[in-house]
């Protein structure tokens, strides 16, 4: 392996080829890294995800850190990357990269070389994935062990209306299937799976194809590297990464607008992968026509991309997500029960997507003694308040304005005496909401629609609270509704 190095333990012993002679520097940096990590995480997260990591190699002027399994791993590159990324190059004087490896994934040409970095703890418990889907549809289950969220795969997603469509077309790249173009953009807002579905892709074709490459970077990654690049004034060692690819994943695109220098590296890296025959899939929070702060060269290219959104969760998803979750944990924590009435209460309680669910029930976990005691209700109100701070009650226009933007409808039609159903059926929808949300009188919502007499406000409520439990259609427009008033109130309407 030119120019790279291969560390057999924690305590500094390094191959060169199979030559082994000290390496104090990299240890003692890695060292200093984890010092420092330490002082800035909690001791739980510190404990269980950084103390295990291994220093192991360096490979192409990178860092190689490797995690002891995929749950390791996956929670590590989720939530502490970006901050050991940074932490090493402050204290590193060649601001050296760093690259995560599950160890049980490891290239072969790495295992051959290196012994088992955890050799010495041979006979401490080994930790497990914390669900593992099998290979033959069974649904997954969850493993003896709750220290982590569940691995980021097909199996863990929950799969609705709302990322059918994502999910099918992420699998079929999976597989090698052709699906139409060499670039696929998902996107969608924040917290709704984008990532999950990424990582999910790269670990499918990890694990049923070695003849593939596949490099996963999110956008914050790929311009810290370029930047390195330009500040060395030699690119050439990204470049050959991104164009080694057979699938190249982008995670967060959106952070790259504005930025027209790594815009232009990107976009080169792009067309070499896909005029390879490779393939690119990219993920962001807007639709190809609505990005902004791309150059033309990019926006056509996502224009030309395959594009599939990837939509706020229904009930039906969020109460399987919050279902799922709960008992993850409890098979490692017995104590840990989450009674119906306490997930109905964050479905109604936290009203963001999938990521802020799941923030609920571990803040839930933590609450109740990282899940040695039984949550409580009393507990779960205060990790509501904590999450979604205190419910600001809607005004009549707020809710308007929502119901304006769902269906696409202005105010005067809101507040007119038309009685075409495009018209009426919205405005029904939008005084049944005004009506259970507002607080205010029947006579006060009436005035506000064109100054209609209470009965109609009343007869209005009447008819959706009586046909909301057998028309999916309109208990999905209710729901529709109700997330835009979250969503305005979120940007600070009101």
């Amino acid at each position: 392996m030119d120019r790279n190095t291969l560390f057999d333990s924690e305590h500094g012993v390094e191959f060169s080829g199979t030559e082994k002679v000290n390496n104090l520097p990299g240890q003692a940096i890695w060292t200093q890294v984890r010092e420092k990590l330490a002082t800035v995480l909690n001791a739980t997260d510190y404990d269980r995800w950084i103390e295990d990591l291994r220093l192991i190699a360096e490979v192409d002027g990178e860092m190689v850190i490797a995690a002891r399994d995929p749950l390791a791993y996956d929670r590590v590159v989720a939530e502490h990357k970006r901050l050991i990324q940074r932490t090493w190059r402050e204290l590193d004087p060649a601001r050296r990269g760093i690259r995560l490896e599950c160890w049980r994934n490891a290239r072969a040409e790495i295992r051959d070389l290196v012994s088992d970095p955890w050799a010495d703890m041979a006979a401490a418990p080994q930790p497990e994935p914390a669900i593992a889907g099998s290979g033959d549809g069974e649904k997954p289950t969850g493993a003896s062990s709750a220290n982590g969220a569940p691995e980021m795969t097909f199996e863990t997603l929950v799969v609705g209306q709302s990322n059918e469509i994502a999910v099918q077309l992420a699998q079929r790249i999976a597989a090698g299937q052709t699906v139409g173009t060499s670039t696929t953009l998902i996107y969608g807002r924040q917290g709704t799976g984008k990532t999950h579905l990424l990582v999910a892709l790269k670990n499918r074709v990890e694990a049923s194809d070695s003849e593939r490459v596949v490099v996963y970077l999110t956008a914050e990654e790929f311009m810290s590297a370029y930047h390195d690049g330009v500040k060395a004034k030699d690119t050439s060692g990204l470049k050959r990464r991104l164009r080694s690819a057979t699938l190249l994943l982008i995670d967060d695109l959106h952070r790259i607008a504005g930025k027209p220098g790594t815009e232009t590296e990107l976009y080169q890296n792009i067309r070499e992968v896909t005029g390879n025959g490779g393939q690119v899939v990219l993920a962001g929070d807007e639709a190809p026509g609505d990005v902004t702060g791309f150059g033309p060269r990019m926006r056509a290219e996502l224009k030309g991309s395959i594009a599939v959104e990837v939509g706020l969760p229904d009930a039906d998803m969020r109460r399987e997500i919050l279902v799922r979750l709960a008992a993850h944990i409890e098979a490692g924590h017995p104590d840990f029960v989450l009674t119906d009435e306490m997930i109905t209460r964050i479905n109604a309680g936290i009203r963001g997507p999938g990521r802020e669910l799941t923030g609920a029930i571990w803040s839930l976990y933590t609450e109740a003694g990282f899940g040695d005691r039984a949550p409580t209700m009393d507990m779960l109100d205060r990790v509501i308040r904590r999450h979604q701070g205190e419910i600001k009650v809607p005004t009549i226009e707020l809710v308007k304005r929502a119901t304006m933007k769902v269906f696409n409808i202005s105010k005067s039609d809101l507040e007119s005496p038309c009685k075409a159903r495009a018209v009426v059926y919205p405005r029904q929808v939008a005084m049944y909401l005004c009506r259970e949300k507002t607080g205010k009188s029947l006579p006060q919502i009436g005035h506000s629609f064109g100054k209609r007499d209470h009965t109609t406000i009343l007869y209005a409520h009447r008819k959706v609270t009586k046909n909301i439990a057998t028309d999916p259609e309109l208990a999905g427009d209710i729901a529709r509704v109700s997330e835009a008033i979250f969503e305005l109130q979120a940007a600070g309407a009101n």
